[in-house]
């Protein structure tokens, strides 16, 4: 779930830092104590912040930001962070912000950002790589899950550290339901064959009303990227061919996704199950639908499941709601996972590079500081953190542990690097046009709107 990607807009503000981009390194270079061109040698390992740094909490801050600067302060009393929040909007102002202090030679040290953004803030050159400090200290593409090392080191060299993962997509079930369709309550289903099967043994009508929804497959948060990304990757699909560096939304197996769960939208009709929906969530718009007990399998993110917790603890159980790993269809496999969630990285021309990444390690890779990140905000993604195993004892979060541990696949957004309209889908979900019309219209925008970003930056890729 994402916030505002590449527009004309935005390359109008970042173009600035791009075209800068010598200005800013001439101007650090003798005051910066980091290695990487004109600057001095790193400090040695583990020697700690001993300077004044800027963060900004940007997806990374509130509480548990406040928390770690403390801790960490606390160890190394010579250190001052600045941590503020930033607040998004669809106007980019984050990045607008950003670029402005770049430009103005006062940027911060470090910048949370979401896994997309590893892409689309280097090629204008909003953040820098830490190359030199991850290999000094030891760490490993090992350390972290595939998903979120295509990201974390986009064009070869280690842009951010993971802060917290977001596993998408895992599969919750209400194992009544299941009892009741005379379906095994701890199982869920394995391929997209058996989801076909379940779903009509779920669904109950009562006359001209439903009264419970065995899936609604084509509208996972949303008809757009979330559920297109989700099917996409269970069913062997990719929205990017890394050889030729071009988009591919009218991938093959993306288009058999696609007239799959529109199948279904016409099955039950879609408009019914939104209208059930909208009903539901009436009285508790912040609440998720799945609270109401009328759908019986639905993809939670972790962010759903507290919400479900808080909304409903006595629905909140594994007696009650079961979890397992998302069906597939060959290509695809089952419990294909994509990572969402947000990191945290090094801005370009950040004065005070050792201190950064001292602390952005501690935050990102470090026992202490992902534990913190853990307990208070969400999984690190850290494979080593001791964090995962603490929230591993906890049977509605192990699933999540389970799935960031498998993840194969960055998120949408980094593939995808430019603004996506799919309206179109919805055309299709209403029967005003085939699924294979609504892609080709996807792919030709998108194809058009990246050839642009293309033109604009100087990517790391193809």
């Amino acid at each position: 779930m994402e916030g505002t990607k590449y527009t004309r807009r935005l390359h109008l503000r970042s173009a600035a830092v791009a075209a800068a981009g010598g200005l800013l390194a001439a101007a650090c270079a003798g005051s910066r104590t980091g290695g990487g061109a004109g600057g001095q040698q790193s400090a040695a390992a583990g020697a700690g912040c001993r300077a004044r740094i800027e963060v900004w909490g940007y997806g990374i801050g509130g509480e548990v930001m406040k928390k770690l600067v403390a801790d960490y302060t606390a160890k190394y009393p010579t250190c001052t962070i600045d941590a503020t929040d930033q607040a998004d909007d669809a106007n980019g102002t984050v990045q607008t912000k950003l670029t402005t202090a770049q430009v103005g030679g006062a940027p911060p040290t470090l910048t949370g950002l979401s896994p997309s953004r590893f892409r689309t803030w280097t090629d204008p050159g909003l953040i820098t790589d830490v190359d030199e400090y991850f290999k000094r200290d030891r760490l490993s593409k090992s350390d972290f899950p595939p998903a979120l090392w295509v990201s974390m080191s986009y064009g070869g060299k280690v842009r951010a550290l993971p802060f917290r993962a977001n596993p998408d997509f895992v599969l919750h079930w209400l194992k009544p339901h299941f009892q009741e369709a005379g379906l095994d309550p701890n199982r869920g289903p394995q391929t997209i064959a058996d989801l076909d099967k379940m779903i009509p043994m779920l669904h109950r009508d009562r006359g001209a009303e439903i009264e419970r929804v065995g899936m609604q497959p084509w509208d996972f948060y949303g008809t757009g990227g979330n559920t297109l990304n989700a099917w996409t990757r269970a069913f062997g699909g990719s929205f990017y061919d890394e050889a030729k560096d071009e988009l591919t939304f009218n991938h093959p197996r993306i288009l058999r996704a696609v007239e799959w769960y529109m199948e279904w939208a016409r099955r039950l009709d879609a408009t019914r199950v939104k209208a059930l929906e909208t009903a539901a969530s009436a009285n508790r718009p912040n609440v998720p639908f799945f609270v109401s007990r009328k759908w019986s399998m639905h993809p939670l993110t972790p962010s759903a499941m507290n919400g479900i917790i808080s909304a409903d603890p006595a629905m909140a159980t594994p007696e009650m709601i079961g979890a397992g790993p998302f069906p597939g269809e060959a290509p695809g496999k089952t419990g294909a996972v994509t990572i969402g969630g947000w990191g945290i990285a090094m801005v370009a021309g950040a004065k005070e590079r050792d201190a950064g990444w001292d602390f952005m390690k501690y935050c990102g890779a470090s026992e202490e500081g992902t534990t913190t990140v853990a307990r208070m905000n969400g999984l690190p993604g850290w494979l080593k953190s001791p964090g995962l195993a603490e929230v591993a004892k906890d049977p509605l979060q192990k699933p999540y542990v389970e799935a960031v541990q498998r993840a194969e696949f960055a998120q949408f957004g980094y593939y995808v690097p430019v603004t996506v309209n799919f309206a179109a889908l919805d055309e299709a979900i209403a029967g005003k046009r085939t699924a294979k019309d609504a892609l080709d219209q996807i792919h030709r925008e998108a194809t058009n709107a990246y050839a642009d970003y293309k033109t604009r930056f100087k990517t790391q890729r193809g």
